[in-house]
């Protein structure tokens, strides 16, 4: 912008200058009057009052087609001006003239009806001293007016940048704070910018989720060691017990029976986890194939028989379509089991239990209803965390680890579906296992 202001500035004085520089030539070529012997100047003293003095600065010269002077101003004194004998049509230059500048213009005049230059060349000159102080003052002050917009803009971009990258600071910030025992770290969106909110947002629901998994694997470790420290007290205690003297065969019989008891249950639960830990892996997956839904719960409930037959627990499977399902027969089996399992546990003596199937759009619906003792509704979300048991003792009285339910929810998400649950205290439970399947054919 300042290059652009300084040349149309020059722009506009040298037009100026050589506007009045070719209307002065103009002027004195009407005041020459030339014939076949000489030429005549009719310069009066109205003409050339601005040239008669020497300190004047205006200039003019009249040569001859061979570049010998014929006339020149007064103001001139010893000194002409540059003349070159190849000059064409009116011509502006700029020279020096007594070490000063000057514009000057090389002004011809034709014959008339040829096309051969007259013998005479008006030059007319102005001296431009104070029009180049006036360019050379102007760059100045441009330059300084473009330098200190400088300083101000890159001011003003470094206080922008710096309020601009504030929010990126303090995220980078609150990021930098997060660690294991730090969890809880969040990002303050409020004065953060729309353009940073998705981040911060997105960072806040991450910090959530590691939080969660954190406390969850926490939770789990405490669980697992709880669960696992119970058996490992009674064989500490039974084999500490049966070593303080001598015993005869069957208080021995009796002390190996309690720790084989306690030895089956800690390699039940270390079963149990390695199972869950195995489902759980990303880069797990499961042999699928395409299985009848309706045989795999025929053969869980075939099962589980004996086991409802003592609590006089009935199974009630409707008749219907068959369906099939892509997914892991074993894996499927085992899930149903132990949702079936569960519905028996919790059932009351002389209950019921129906299991329907059904298709809801590309999932096939299985439904296990049980006459039960019903889930708290503030339990029923906790049913699929690792170890949560909602009557400890019984659970624990029945051999139950709290870990059947995640297993089942593993296997479930496994094959793209998912469970859910409903129940109501005393009145008992619905389990519903979504997996996407068809009709068979």
């Amino acid at each position: 912008m300042g290059t652009f202001l300084y040349y149309g500035l020059s722009r506009i004085v040298y037009a100026s200058v050589d506007s009045s520089l070719l209307s002065r030539a103009k002027a004195l070529a009407t005041l020459i009057h030339e014939d076949k012997q000489e030429t005549e100047f009719e310069f009066s003293d109205d003409v050339m009052w601005e040239y008669s003095s020497p300190k004047s600065n205006n200039f003019f010269q009249i040569r001859g087609i061979d570049g010998i002077t014929l006339e020149k101003s007064a103001s001139l004194e010893e000194s002409e001006l540059t003349y070159d004998p190849k000059t064409g049509p009116a011509t502006f230059q700029t020279v020096l003239l007594k070490g000063n500048p000057i514009r000057q213009i090389n002004f011809p005049i034709r014959k008339e009806g040829e096309g051969n230059w007259r013998g005479i060349v008006i030059q007319c000159a102005e001296a431009i001293r104070d029009k180049i102080t006036l360019l050379h003052t102007f760059g100045l002050v441009l330059a300084i007016s473009v330098l200190f917009i400088m300083a101000i803009s890159a001011a003003g971009g470094f206080f922008i940048a710096q309020k601009a990258l504030r929010p990126i600071q303090d995220i980078s910030g609150a990021i930098d704070r997060v660690s294991e025992s730090n969890l809880a770290e969040r990002i303050a969106d409020e004065n953060v910018p729309d353009e940073l909110k998705n981040i911060a947002s997105s960072f806040n629901r991450t910090f959530g989720s590691l939080e969660r998994a954190f406390s969850r694997q926490r939770q789990f470790v405490a669980d697992a060691s709880h669960e696992l420290k119970t058996p490992l007290s009674v064989i500490i205690s039974q084999a500490e017990v049966t070593l303080r003297k001598d015993r005869d065969s069957q208080e021995y019989r009796i002390a190996i029976a309690a720790i084989l008891e306690a030895a089956s249950m800690m390699s039940l639960i270390i079963e149990k986890l390695l199972a869950l830990a195995r489902f759980s892996s990303d880069t797990f997956t499961l042999q699928m194939e395409d299985v009848r839904l309706n045989g795999i719960i025929d053969k869980s409930l075939k099962l589980l028989r004996p086991l409802a037959e003592k609590k006089r627990i009935v199974f009630n499977m409707p008749a219907g379509e068959e369906y099939s399902v892509h997914g892991n027969r074993e894996a499927l089996l085992e899930t149903f089991v132990n949702i079936v399992d569960n519905a028996i546990e919790y059932n009351v003596p002389g209950g019921r239990i129906t299991i329907s199937v059904r298709k809801e759009g590309e999932f096939i619906v299985t439904e296990i209803a049980d006459t039960g003792i019903g889930i708290p509704e503030g339990d029923l979300e906790k049913v699929f965390d690792r170890f949560y048991r909602v009557d400890t003792s019984r659970s624990r009285r029945s051999g139950g680890i709290g870990l059947g339910l995640s297993i089942c929810s593993e296997i479930i998400r496994l094959h793209g579906g998912s469970i859910g649950i409903r129940s109501k205290i005393g009145e008992g439970t619905v389990v519903s296992v979504f997996v996407p399947g068809a009709v068979s054919e």
